[in-house]
């Protein structure tokens, strides 16, 4: 298959390229000039680079309509491939196969706490979102594969969602944008109007009756995306993904900072980490995402993530108890598993607040995919790769 991949040098977009081109798939990725991780993306051998400023295909929403640019430069080596472009459009159609199978799409700002919070970040992002699935569309792409998120639900359920964080209902509103086959001019997840707090104790009447709206709107959805998937010739795949862990993540996440603490052997503050969560490791995601796009699925909401959802806490406590018994493997020394340097309660939860992960394993598990690294698998290669970093 040909593929296109934006935000192609993010921590998943990088695992999902590898595992693409070890299928031997032809694979095409979209970065920018500037990008850190430009020298990891070139030396993946077979993959082809286009240095492409997503915002401009905001252009497209806002315009209606493709602009060819006038000035395009094109600069070709083994692994990569240039444009620059005009204020008047882009011409990435010359740079990717007029065959092209599939789009991946990972590019999105403002993934950290502070982004999430942002609105203008975020709809920037809705807007370039439309416009990228517009230009797929029209250049007559079979598979649009969106990288979603469990903040989409927020503190509600895949029936009725309720995204905490503006990055949460930008998301919710690009995934109802592209079921409905681009049909949805503006959805009320993102409206001004969501910006406000949630009140936890407090239901209003207007609460009430906001809540018999979204059900009527919901079904109104159903009929729109079934009529999307019976017309629309690009199928839309919406990925709604869970926590995601693995060498190259982020070192300020909590997996990998929770590694290196025990590693230094320095006191750590948490959350309670009362919540269900769930994590999968980055080689299964990027599996997962090949095995959906491969296996002919319709347009749908699947959810990517592990068999295993427990109480955070029970991860975190696993992922020191692996800890200690690594380094008493490495350093011969003894820590005793009774005591902890964990100080749960001490943090204040994320963007997202402290809400509930409840996936549905039978997106995947039910269409045959399995997994390959176990929790314990994975977190003790972070421990040896981090070790060795130190040593």
């Amino acid at each position: 298959m040909k593929i296109l991949i934006s935000g192609v040098s993010s921590f998943l977009g990088i695992y999902t390229a590898k595992e693409l081109l070890s299928q031997g798939h032809q694979v095409y990725g979209i970065v920018r000039k500037e990008s850190k991780n430009r020298e990891k993306l070139e030396s993946l051998r077979g993959l082809q680079l286009i240095s492409v400023d997503m915002k401009a295909f905001s252009s497209y929403v806002e315009e209606g309509e493709l602009a060819l640019a006038e000035g395009i430069r094109k600069q070709e080596d083994s692994f990569s491939r240039e444009a620059a472009f005009s204020r008047d459009g882009f011409a990435l159609a010359s740079l990717v196969p007029n065959d092209l199978d599939a789009i991946i799409h990972f590019a999105w700002d403002g993934v950290g706490s502070k982004g999430r919070e942002n609105p203008e970040i975020q709809e920037q992002n809705l807007l370039m979102s439309k416009g990228f699935y517009q230009w797929g569309l029209q250049t007559g792409v079979k598979y649009f594969l969106f990288a979603g998120s469990q903040a989409e639900y927020g503190r509600g359920t895949r029936e009725n969602p309720e995204p905490v964080s503006a990055y949460g209902k930008a998301k919710l509103s690009f995934s109802r944008y592209g079921l409905s086959g681009g049909r949805v001019a503006e959805d009320s997840a993102f409206s001004e109007q969501c910006f406000r707090s949630f009140d936890d104790t407090e239901e209003t009447e207007q609460e009430k009756a906001k809540e018999t709206e979204q059900k009527a709107e919901q079904k109104a959805e159903q009929k729109t995306e079934q009529k999307a998937e019976h017309e629309n010739p690009m199928k839309f795949l919406d990925l709604r993904i869970f926590s995601v862990y693995g060498v190259g993540d982020h070192e300020t996440t909590l997996v990998h900072t929770l590694v290196q603490a025990v590693l230094a052997g320095r006191s750590m503050d948490l959350s309670p980490c009362s919540q269900m969560w769930n994590f999968m490791e980055a080689r299964d995601l990027a599996r997962a995402i090949a095995f959906l796009m491969e296996g002919g699925f319709g347009s749908g909401t699947y959810d990517l993530c592990s068999q295993d959802s427990r109480p955070l806490k029970d991860y975190v406590l696993e992922i020191e108890s692996l800890g200690k018994a690594f380094l008493e493997k490495k350093e011969g020394k003894t820590l005793s598993t009774s005591s902890t340097l964990l100080r749960f309660g001490e943090r204040a939860s994320n963007a997202e607040g402290p809400v509930d992960l409840k996936p549905s394993i039978k997106d995947l598990y039910d269409r045959g995919f399995q997994e390959k690294i176990s929790f314990q698998q994975g977190i003790e290669e972070l421990y040896q790769h981090f070790y060795q970093k130190r040593v």
